[in-house]
């Protein structure tokens, strides 16, 4: 069967989105496998995401093949589509759901990796982890059984029952809802937490702008969840199945995004520096990390300070010198490498003394000193 109605739009928009999906995908792989040269579990999750994405718009398009967004005429029933495509309908919300709860996934999962030691931060996106995971496994269940026998979902013609529809309703308005709330909480978290750390203002900046993209995924969240009263209010269900089906795709497509976005930061720096032709210093650091930024000039005042007994990053400074030590306690994981770099490690109880000649770290009765290069 030929698309029309909707159909067309509907595989217009779902292929421009993966052709987009997969350039971002692309970049992550280059920044894992070559920057920070590191397969961490986030990346895991969105590779998970991509591949349920790619299969939820490839059972779209089959279901507009088969006469998704068409108009459906009683009168003509030789022209309407075919009752497969709800076959087809249902495998592509199955993807979706998998798609967008995996691609939160991978969101959590970078936030923790910057949360550090802090455990009530910890405990926050544990909990936000868990309930992604369940409001989704239970709308798949409740998804397949609405009817009695299943294939009464596709295929009214049959006898049987269908008990379930008016609980499946309620639980998508719930999950269309919660996870609007999920992509907020996710995209004004990270912001919250890196306010605090000792950076520079553009980078702190550069950082809540790359996070916030998942305001984006909240909001087609919104949308596609208002579509689904649309649908059921219809009596042109196939064609107005169309809108959902759209706000859908891009739904599960926008969170894969987001997810990607901040992670890519490395190789967007990178290109940067090579626009405007600036060089990034080389600083490593080892042990438990705290807040703590090394100074922009060579000239400012010797300061020290006590450091939080808890934190998440360490930040590359910038400047004429080169910072670098010796990699000690092997436990270093570079999780933004670039001018500003953000490394996370493992836990040691550490002081810095910052002085006009050094940076000093001093931790298990081991120390270790960042010397400008002259």
């Amino acid at each position: 069967m030929v698309a029309s109605g909707l159909g067309p739009t509907a595989l217009a928009v779902t292929w421009s989105e993966f052709a987009a999906g997969t350039a971002l995908m692309a970049l992550r792989i280059y920044t894992n496998g070559f920057i920070i040269r590191r397969w961490n579990p986030d990346f895991w999750w969105a590779f998970s995401s991509y591949v349920c994405a790619i299969l939820s718009s490839a059972f779209l398009t089959i279901s507009v093949d088969n006469g998704i967004g068409a108009h459906f005429s009683p009168a003509t029933p030789s022209s309407n589509p075919d009752p497969q495509s709800q076959l087809y309908q249902l495998i592509f919300t199955t993807f979706s759901i998998l798609a967008i709860a995996f691609g939160k996934m991978a969101v959590i999962q970078f936030i923790l990796q910057l949360e550090g030691t802090n455990r009530n931060g910890k405990r926050i996106l544990y909990i936000c982890a868990a309930s992604n995971c369940m409001v989704s496994f239970i709308f798949i269940p409740l998804l397949w059984a609405q009817c009695n026998p299943v294939n009464k979902i596709w295929n009214p013609s049959i006898a049987g029952a269908c008990y379930g529809r008016e609980t499946y309703t309620i639980f998508a308005y719930f999950q269309g809802s919660f996870g609007a709330a999920l992509d907020t909480a996710l995209a004004l978290y990270p912001a919250i937490m890196l306010w605090h750390l000792q950076v520079k203002l553009h980078v702190k900046l550069g950082l809540v702008i790359l996070f916030g993209f998942g305001i984006l995924a909240a909001i087609t969240a919104v949308v596609k969840t208002v579509q689904i009263g649309t649908v059921k209010a219809m009596q042109d269900t196939t064609f107005h199945q169309g809108y959902l089906d759209i706000w859908a795709s891009t739904n599960l497509w926008v969170v894969f995004i987001a997810s990607c976005i901040p992670t890519i930061r490395p190789i967007l720096v990178r290109i940067i520096h090579k626009v405007t032709g600036k060089e990034g210093n080389t600083t490593i650091a080892t042990g438990y990390v705290y807040e703590a930024t090394l100074k922009d000039s060579k000239n400012d005042s010797a300061k020290s300070r006590k450091v939080r007994a808890y934190s998440k990053v360490y930040t590359r400074g910038q400047g004429s010198g080169n910072a670098a030590t010796k990699n000690v306690f092997e436990s270093e994981e570079n999780i933004m490498p670039g001018k500003d770099e953000i490394v996370m490690t493992t836990e040691y109880q550490v002081k810095y003394e910052e002085s006009q000649d050094s940076l000093s770290e001093k931790g298990l009765g081991r120390a270790e000193s960042w010397k400008d290069e002259r």
